[in-house]
C-alpha cells in the first residue's frame, strides 16, 4: 500500500513539473513574477476584487498569463475591472489559440505581446474578445492565417466603417453597435477582432503626418512569420494595400505600443516598466537615423537632457518622439526625410533648431542658446517628397468591390433597424417631451437608441422627464451612442432628488455643473449614489468649507502616480476611491465628481483643466500642488489682427505655447476656435511664450511665422498675428482632351469643354465610404461660401465601380451650390489623367484636377490633404490661364 501511495505521489509531482509554462524563459518568468508581486502590493486596496481569482483552479498557463497581464496593466484597469474579467480574457485567448490550426505556428513571445493583451489603446474595455470569437469560429474554419486575417477584415467592414468623431475611444462592442467610428476606433476594433481569433495584431499609427495636419491609425498583423499591414475595416484582396500606403511613404514616424517588457529587435522610441514603444517607420518610408548631442556652455556632453523631435502639425511642433540623452549627450531617431524642429532642455535651459533630415547626421545644441535665429522667425517646413504610387495588381479588385458592396448593404440594413422619426414622435408624446428634441437624441444615439429610449421612459415613470432631456443636452454625441440607461438614471435621480435647482444661481449652473455626468474625456459610469454614500457625514459647512475638507481628504487618502496610467484613459471616480491611487487627470475628475455628487457646482477650467468650484458668485480654482499664497502671478496678452478676409483658427492656423522647464507646452484653447470668437485679451501666467502661425501649401510645405515673447504682471503685451501665404506654383502637369465625353444624370452625353464656367474646370473623382473622401467632403462646409463666390462648376466624376447608392444626398450635404455628378464611362477620363500625370499604379482618391480653358492641368491632388479646399479656392480666385 505504501509503495502505491509513493508511486502516485511521484507521478503527480512529475506531472506538475512538466505542466507547460506560458512563459518558457525562466529568467523572464522570474522578472514577471517579481513585477506581479510588486503590483499586488501596489494595488492592495483592491486585493479581493483583483487577486482572489488566483484561488480558483487555474492551469499553470492561465496563472502565468494572468500574472503577466497584472504585472503590466495600466492603473485604470487595476482600478476599474476585476479578476474574473481578466481571467475570462486569458481563457478566451487560449481558446482561440487551440481552436485554429495556425495558433500553433505563433511563437510564445509573439502570442504573449500581440494576442493575449486585452487592451489595444485607450478604449473602454468590454466582452468583445469572446463575443467575437464565437461569431467568427465557424467562418474561419480551415483557413490559413493569411486568409483568416483578410476574412476578419471583411467581417469588420460588415460591421463598421469610417466617420469622424471625438477623441474618446468607444469600446469594440459599442463601435459595432454604432456601426461606425474614427480611424482610432476602427483600428482598435479590428485589432481586437484579430486577437479574438488568435491572430497576432497591433495598432500602428503615425502620431502626426508630415504633409497634412492630421494623424492616422491602422493595423499590422503577424502572418507567415512577418508583419504586414491593412486598413482597419477597409478590406483589400491582399495584405499591404491601403489608401494610406502613399501617405505612409511620407511619414516621419510610425510606431506602436507593445504591452509588457518587450525584448524585440525593433528601434525603441520609449521604454517604460509597463510597455515598450517601438518605431516601425522603416517598414513604410525612406528613412535616416539622425543623432542629437546636448552640450553645456563649456561644450561638454549633458546626460539626461530631454530631446524633442518636433514635427509641425496643427500649428504646433508636436514631439513625435521625446528621448533623453545618454552619457555622451546623444539621442537618436530613425525618421523620414522631412524637416523637424529639434529641441533640447534640462533644468530650465533649452535650445532648438530647424533641420532637414536628409542633410543632417549629428546636430549639436548648446543648452541656454534658446531659439535659433531671430526672435521672430520665418521658416518653411518641408515634408518628405510625394512619390509615385506603387503598381498594384488589380486582377482581384472587381471581386473585392462586389464583396464591399454586399458588406455595405449589410451595414445599411442593420442601420435601418434604428428607431425612426415616427417612432420617436410617438415616444415623445407618451413621455411628454419635446418631439424635436427627442428625435435629435434618438437619431444621434444610433444603435444605442434602446438605452436612450429606456432612460426617457424610466425618467417619465418618476416624473423627471424634463430634467432627463436637460441631462441628455449636456452629454456628448458619443455618450448618446454608448451609455446605458442605468448610468444616466443614477445621475438624474441622484441630482434632482438630492439637490434643488432653485438653490443655485441659475438653471444653467445647475444643469451644466450638477446634473451633467460629463466632466472630461472619461468613460461615463454611475457614480453619484456611490459617492454620496461614501462621503455622507464626512463633509459639512458651506461650499468653501466642504471643498477645503474634500481637498484635504484627497491629499491624505489618494496616492499620486504619474507613470502607471500610460494609456491616458482616466480612472473612473469609483476606481480612484477604490484603488486610492490616481494620476493628476483622474484626481481632478474625481474632485469634480464628488463636488457634483454632494451638490457643489464644479468643473475643469476650460483652458488649463484645473479643478474649480462655483462659490455662488464666481469660479474658484483648487490647487492641489500649490497653496493659496503660491497661486500664479498673471499678466495680459492683447491680440491684434487686421485681415478681415481670413479668420484663422486655433490649432489649425495658430497656437500659443508657454515655456515650462525648458519645454514649450501649447495652451489648450478650444479646438478650431476662430479668431473672430477668440478672446482678444488673455490673462496668462508670467513667463516666456511662443506664438506659432502657419499655412500649408498643396505639396504639404508649411510657411510658418514664429515669435517669442514674455508676459509680465505690470507690462501688458500686444501681439500681432502674422501669416505667410504659401507659394502657388503655376505649371502645366498635362493636358486632357476637352472633346472627351461624359454622361450626365439623365444619361446624355456631354463634352468636357461644356463643363467650363469662369476660366476653369474643377474635376473630382471620389471614393464614398473611404476615410480620405469623407474628410474632403466634411471640409467642404467651411469652404462652401468661397466656392459659391467663385461661381464656377464642380464636376464629380463617377467611376464604373462607384454605385449610384453611394452618392446619396447625404453624401453631398456640404457641397457648394453649383455641382453635378457625371459618369466617366469605362474610366476613360480617369485613365487619361493617370497617363498625363505619369502614374502607372493606383491613384489614391480623392483625385482633384483643375483645368484651364485649354484643358491644361494646372493643379493636381490625390489622397487626403487637410486644408486642400483653402488652397483650391485661392487658385480659383487668382484665375487659371
Amino acid at each position: 500500500m505504501n509503495r502505491l501511495v509513493l508511486f502516485l505521489l511521484i507521478s503527480l509531482s512529475c506531472w506538475s513539473c512538466t505542466e507547460e509554462h506560458f512563459i518558457k524563459d525562466a529568467q523572464y518568468r522570474s522578472k514577471v513574477e517579481k513585477r506581479f508581486n510588486e503590483r499586488k502590493e501596489f494595488a492592495s486596496n483592491r486585493s479581493k476584487d483583483l487577486f482572489n481569482v488566483f484561488d480558483q483552479n487555474l492551469t499553470n498557463q492561465e496563472k502565468e498569463a494572468l500574472q503577466f497581464l497584472y504585472a503590466y496593466m495600466p492603473l485604470n484597469d487595476l482600478a476599474d475591472y476585476n479578476g474574473n474579467f481578466f481571467l475570462k480574457q486569458v481563457r478566451s485567448a487560449f481558446d482561440a489559440k487551440n481552436t485554429f490550426a495556425y495558433g500553433q505556428q505563433i511563437p510564445d513571445e509573439v502570442f504573449r505581446h500581440f494576442v493575449l493583451p486585452y487592451r489595444v489603446n485607450n478604449e473602454n474595455l468590454d466582452s468583445a474578445r469572446w463575443v467575437f470569437l464565437e461569431e467568427l469560429k465557424p467562418r474561419l474554419k480551415g483557413m490559413s492565417m493569411k486568409d483568416a486575417a483578410l476574412e476578419v477584415n471583411h467581417w469588420c467592414h460588415e460591421k463598421v466603417n469610417y466617420t469622424p468623431s471625438d477623441m474618446r475611444t468607444s469600446g469594440p462592442l459599442s463601435t459595432v453597435r454604432t456601426s461606425w467610428g474614427r480611424c482610432g476606433e476602427e483600428s482598435t476594433f479590428t485589432v481586437t477582432a484579430m486577437r479574438s481569433v488568435g491572430i497576432p495584431a497591433r495598432q500602428v499609427y503615425t502620431p502626426r503626418w508630415a504633409h497634412c495636419d492630421d494623424n492616422h491609425a491602422w493595423v499590422e498583423v503577424w502572418v507567415d512569420g512577418k508583419w504586414s499591414y491593412l486598413g482597419a475595416c477597409e478590406p483589400e484582396p491582399e495584405l499591404n494595400i491601403g489608401w494610406f500606403t502613399e501617405p505612409a511613404r511620407r511619414a516621419m514616424l510610425v510606431h506602436t505600443k507593445v504591452f509588457g517588457d518587450y525584448q524585440g529587435t525593433d528601434e525603441v522610441v520609449r521604454k517604460t516598466k509597463n510597455f515598450t514603444e517601438i518605431n516601425v517607420v522603416n517598414n513604410y518610408a525612406d528613412v535616416k537615423k539622425i543623432h542629437v548631442r546636448a552640450l553645456d556652455a563649456n561644450g561638454k556632453p549633458v546626460k539626461d537632457a530631454v530631446v524633442d523631435f518636433g514635427l509641425y502639425n496643427y500649428a504646433e511642433f508636436y514631439p513625435i518622439s521625446r528621448k533623453h540623452s545618454d552619457d555622451n549627450g546623444l539621442a537618436f531617431l530613425t525618421t523620414g526625410l522631412g524637416d523637424l524642429l529639434i529641441s533640447v532642455s534640462k533644468d530650465g535651459q533649452y535650445a532648438n533648431r530647424k533641420i532637414t533630415v536628409a542633410s543632417t547626421d549629428t546636430l549639436e545644441l548648446v543648452l541656454g542658446d534658446k531659439h535659433f535665429g531671430e526672435m521672430p522667425a520665418e521658416l518653411n517646413y518641408v515634408p518628405p517628397v510625394e512619390k509615385k504610387p506603387f503598381h498594384v495588381d488589380e486582377s482581384k479588385k472587381k471581386e473585392n468591390e462586389i464583396r464591399l458592396e454586399q458588406e455595405d448593404k449589410m451595414r445599411h440594413d442593420y442601420r435601418a433597424t434604428f428607431i425612426d422619426s415616427i417612432a420617436s414622435v410617438t415616444l415623445a408624446k407618451e413621455c411628454n417631451v419635446d418631439p424635436q428634441l427627442c428625435w435629435s437624441f434618438m437619431k444621434k444615439s444610433h444603435g444605442n437608441w434602446r438605452e436612450i429610449k429606456k432612460f426617457i421612459e424610466d425618467a417619465r415613470a418618476v416624473k423627471l422627464e424634463k430634467h432627463a432631456t436637460e441631462l441628455l443636452n449636456q452629454i456628448s454625441d458619443k455618450d448618446l451612442r454608448d451609455t446605458r440607461a442605468a448610468i444616466l438614471m443614477d445621475h438624474l435621480s441622484n441630482s434632482v432628488n438630492k439637490h434643488n435647482v432653485d438653490d443655485y444661481k441659475s438653471k444653467d449652473i445647475y444643469n451644466n455643473y450638477i446634473l451633467n455626468p460629463r466632466i472630461s474625456n472619461e468613460w461615463l459610469i454611475a457614480y453619484k449614489a456611490y459617492l454620496q454614500k461614501h462621503f455622507d457625514g464626512k463633509l459639512d459647512g458651506e461650499r468653501g468649507e466642504k471643498v477645503t475638507q474634500l481637498k484635504k481628504w484627497i491629499v491624505d487618502n489618494i496616492q499620486m502616480n504619474k507613470k502607471d496610467n500610460y494609456y491616458n484613459l482616466p480612472i473612473t471616480p469609483i476606481g480612484v476611491n477604490e484603488l486610492k491611487i490616481a494620476n493628476k487627470q483622474s484626481r481632478n475628475i474625481f474632485f469634480v465628481a464628488v463636488c457634483r455628487s454632494i451638490g457643489i457646482p464644479s468643473r475643469l477650467e476650460p483652458t488649463q483643466k484645473l479643478p474649480q468650484y462655483f462659490d455662488g458668485n464666481q469660479w474658484m480654482t483648487v490647487f492641489f500642488e500649490k497653496s493659496v499664497d503660491e497661486q500664479p502671478i498673471t499678466g495680459l496678452l492683447k491680440i491684434r489682427y487686421d485681415n478681415a478676409k481670413f479668420d484663422p483658427q486655433y490649432y489649425t492656423h495658430f497656437t500659443i505655447g508657454k515655456l515650462n522647464n525648458g519645454i514649450f507646452e501649447t495652451l489648450e484653447y478650444d479646438w478650431d476656435k476662430k479668431l473672430s470668437t477668440f478672446p482678444k485679451t488673455l490673462d496668462l501666467e508670467e513667463g516666456e511664450y511662443r506664438l506659432i502661425t502657419g499655412k500649408r501649401g498643396a505639396d504639404g510645405t508649411v510657411y510658418t511665422y514664429m515669435n517669442h515673447f514674455n508676459i509680465s504682471k505690470n507690462l501688458p503685451f500686444e501681439l500681432e498675428l502674422k501669416f505667410r501665404d504659401p507659394d502657388i506654383q503655376e505649371k502645366v502637369l498635362g493636358t486632357l482632351d476637352l472633346e472627351s465625353k461624359l454622361m450626365n444624370k439623365v444619361n446624355e452625353e456631354i463634352k468636357l469643354k461644356d463643363l467650363k464656367k469662369k476660366d476653369a474646370i474643377l474635376l473630382m473623382w471620389l471614393e464614398p465610404g473611404k476615410e480620405p473622401t469623407r474628410h474632403v467632403m466634411e471640409e467642404f462646409l467651411p469652404a462652401k461660401n468661397k466656392y459659391n463666390t467663385w461661381g464656377g462648376h464642380i464636376a464629380v466624376l463617377q467611376n464604373d465601380e462607384i454605385t449610384n447608392e453611394s452618392l446619396s444626398d447625404t453624401f453631398f450635404k456640404n457641397m457648394p451650390t453649383d455641382f453635378a455628378v457625371y459618369k466617366d464611362k469605362g474610366n476613360t477620363l480617369f485613365n487619361m489623367a493617370k497617363s498625363e500625370l505619369g502614374i502607372k499604379g493606383k491613384i489614391p482618391k480623392p483625385l482633384i484636377l483643375i483645368l484651364n480653358e485649354k484643358g491644361e492641368m494646372k493643379f493636381h491632388s490625390n489622397g487626403y490633404k487637410i486644408g486642400i479646399h483653402d488652397h483650391i479656392t485661392k487658385l480659383l480666385e487668382k484665375g487659371m490661364k
